[in-house]
């Protein structure tokens, strides 16, 4: 176990597989007692507490629904509560509903925007009120290469995570004074249990497009996020980064 994070504690929402299983594991590996939020897949979010305990790690689970300001507003005052501390918060909880616009229904509309942007200002929100008066915390959101630039039948997807690239600059000013900083983490491709409904020929073309030829790996994003929620990152705050192989290099897609 690296020291790191040591003491500090840290909600990873969406943490029960895939990209949030890896952060919130990363996170208990530099030393944080993680909280775990799912919406509904318990098992899975078990699943993810096993393996942070087998490694020696500390983690406990919350059931919440991040949509929900009460639910939200709940689960960060029992975290509070119990460990008298807020450290790190990872927005990653996020759907997609892709269709192209004109078949595109007004349910899958709001769905993804109530998820992927409205849940991070609930979640942030009840995070960032305790942060600001500990003045310390850092609130690293999990936004996509979606959100960079113009992705057709992902309307919807793009608008949020554009939406968070907005609203993560727009707070980290906000909350500098009290010590607080805002990270926007935009990866590209990574290989997780999404991954595995798409097409091979589809997966092939993205990596021929990728100057390193194949997708990420989740534990690479989990470590470029335990670094930025350390002390090591303090003077980071408002920035967007992405991680995506180079593909941001040598094309305008994944680019700013």
């Amino acid at each position: 176990m690296m020291a790191a994070l040591d003491g500090q504690v840290a909600v990873v929402t969406g943490g029960s597989r895939g990209l949030g299983r890896a952060m919130a594991l990363e996170l208990a590996r530099r030393g944080a007692r993680v909280a775990i939020n799912f919406r509904r897949n318990e098992k899975e979010a078990r699943h993810t507490l096993e393996q942070l305990r087998a490694a020696g790690g500390q983690g406990f689970l919350y059931q919440a629904d991040v949509t929900d300001p009460k639910q939200v507003e709940g689960m960060f005052q029992d975290i509070f509560k119990q460990h008298r501390r807020l450290d790190i918060l990872i927005n990653n909880a996020g759907i997609t509903r892709d269709a192209y616009f004109l078949m595109m229904n007004a349910d899958d509309w709001r769905e993804v925007l109530d998820v992927d942007l409205n849940g991070i200002f609930h979640c942030s929100k009840a995070a960032v009120r305790i942060m600001a008066g500990q003045r310390r915390g850092v609130v690293i959101n999990i936004g996509s290469g979606a959100g960079l630039v113009a992705m057709p039948g992902q309307i919807n997807y793009s608008a949020a995570k554009s939406g968070l690239l907005g609203f993560s600059r727009s707070l980290a000013r906000e909350v500098a004074a009290k010590n607080v900083r805002i990270m926007h983490v935009a990866p590209g491709f990574f290989k997780t249990e999404m991954a595995e409904t798409l097409s091979k020929d589809f997966i092939a073309e993205t990596c021929r497009l990728t100057p390193l030829g194949r997708w990420g790996l989740a534990e690479e994003l989990a470590a470029l996020v335990g670094f930025l929620a350390g002390d090591e990152a303090r003077c980071f705050s408002g920035q967007t980064i992405t991680i995506d192989g180079g593909r941001g290099a040598v094309e305008s897609e994944f680019g700013l």
